[in-house]
């Protein structure tokens, strides 16, 4: 039974982190979100569901993709403020592993 001079909530704790992605390369306007995108990726093995890969926004159809390589990550889509967001801030270059081999 519901008291209408109370509020009722739910809270549940969710432990702090802070994850950090590095890019080897950023695309900014690589494709345009479409049936054709939808086809062409229904076809492939890992089938990518038309999202944001860090902010998980949803595209609609006519809106531009970018495309990040992430590093341990492979290919990822990235809605345009995310690109712009990674784009804007550059790490120093990390110097090869091997680089007289």
């Amino acid at each position: 039974m519901r008291d209408p001079n109370r509020r009722y909530s739910l809270r549940k704790q969710i432990p702090a982190r802070t994850a950090t992605l590095y890019a080897r390369w950023c695309r900014v306007d690589f494709v345009v979100m479409g049936p054709r995108w939808r086809e062409a990726r229904a076809r492939m093995r890992r089938n990518a569901r038309g999202i944001c890969y860090w902010c998980k926004h949803v595209f609609s159809d006519g809106e531009m993709m970018a495309l990040a390589c992430f590093e341990h990550e492979g290919n990822h889509v990235l809605c345009q403020t995310c690109a712009e967001e990674l784009l804007s801030h550059p790490e120093p270059k990390i110097a090869e592993e091997n680089p007289d081999a």
